[in-house]
């Protein structure tokens, strides 16, 4: 058996699916429904959209097979990413590079395997729409065509869901976005008993009032920018309206928050030094207990009351 090659732009490709935040997400009609018409078009037994993450390769939609995912060192799917065309394998028995491969000695027993690489915008290979049967056979050049549409339909809908969640002027999440992510970070958190904290902000825009020369756009992004310095990796951030703004810190304490905002504060006084024009911001903060959060939407509404209150205790609202 043959393990997959490493593309050689991995860590860019990696990048780029992480971007996407759809990873171990849950079941999507319009994702299935491909699948289901890819499937009964092509007159095979299976059809997934996988995506290849680091060590795994993971099926956003899978029909045909009872499984979610398989390591990467034995998936087709990673073979399949380090090309531009259609990756086919006619009678995995007979090849190779797959003849003594797990998937193909055992259930799910893969004799065909045909896959559309899946595009990201910046041509990276995040994964495959793929079709296999358990009986050898070839594509027709026709059948090769519509395996490749119904790709080109998968990477739309794809950036579909991270044009719809992402705030067009600041590129991080949006609210739709943070609530879609948001909810899965506190099923983790649920499951693995760690702690997890949600800090509300909210630009003071006023102190901008008498300077005729601001920009709001450069400096709303300036402190997105501020913020997204001072994050994790396993952080989440998103913009809730116009100068409102949320951080989901991840394995963290109420405890904890305060010394995160002193860090937030100095980042944007340091810009403010540097000679841009960083808005000063109001902040709450709120354990999560999923518990009394029953879902990420109970606790944005606990959040921005108390991020109202506190604004109007100060008369800023």
């Amino acid at each position: 058996m043959k393990s997959p090659d490493l593309p050689k732009n991995e860590k860019s490709r990696l990048a780029a699916l992480s971007a996407l935040n759809i990873l171990d997400t849950p079941p999507e009609d319009r994702f299935d429904r491909l699948t289901q018409m890819t499937k009964q078009i092509l007159n095979v037994p299976v059809a997934v959209i996988s995506l290849v993450d680091e060590n795994r390769q993971w099926f956003k939609s899978c029909i045909g097979l009872d499984v979610s995912e398989t390591p990467r060192d034995i998936s087709f799917c990673g073979h399949a990413i380090n090309g531009d065309d259609l990756f086919i394998i006619p009678d995995a028995s007979q090849d190779e590079r797959f003849a003594d491969n797990p998937l193909v000695e055992n259930d799910p027993k893969i004799r065909f395997y045909a896959g559309c690489p899946l595009k990201a915008l910046d041509g990276s290979k995040l994964g495959t729409l793929c079709i296999i049967d358990q009986q050898p056979r070839q594509l027709s050049a026709e059948q090769q065509h519509t395996l490749k549409n119904f790709g080109a339909i998968v990477e739309r809908e794809l950036y579909a869901i991270h044009y719809a969640t992402r705030d067009v002027l600041t590129n991080i999440n949006n609210r739709d976005g943070f609530i879609l992510l948001g909810q899965q970070q506190m099923r983790v958190a649920e499951r693995q008993k760690t702690p997890m904290t949600a800090i509300f902000l909210e630009l003071r825009t006023s102190f901008f009032d008498n300077d005729l020369n601001i920009n709001m756009d450069n400096v709303i992004r300036l402190f997105s920018d501020n913020v997204t310095t001072t994050l994790r990796d396993a952080d989440l951030f998103a913009r809730l309206s116009d100068r409102r703004f949320v951080i989901l810190l991840n394995n963290t304490g109420a405890d904890q928050a305060p010394g995160f905002i002193e860090r937030l504060k100095k980042t944007c006084q340091q810009a403010h030094s540097n000679g841009d024009k960083a808005a000063p911001f109001t902040a709450v903060n709120i354990e999560v207990n999923t518990f009394t959060h029953v879902t990420i939407e109970s606790l944005v509404v606990e959040g921005e009351q108390l991020l109202n209150d506190k604004l109007k205790q100060r008369g800023l609202k």
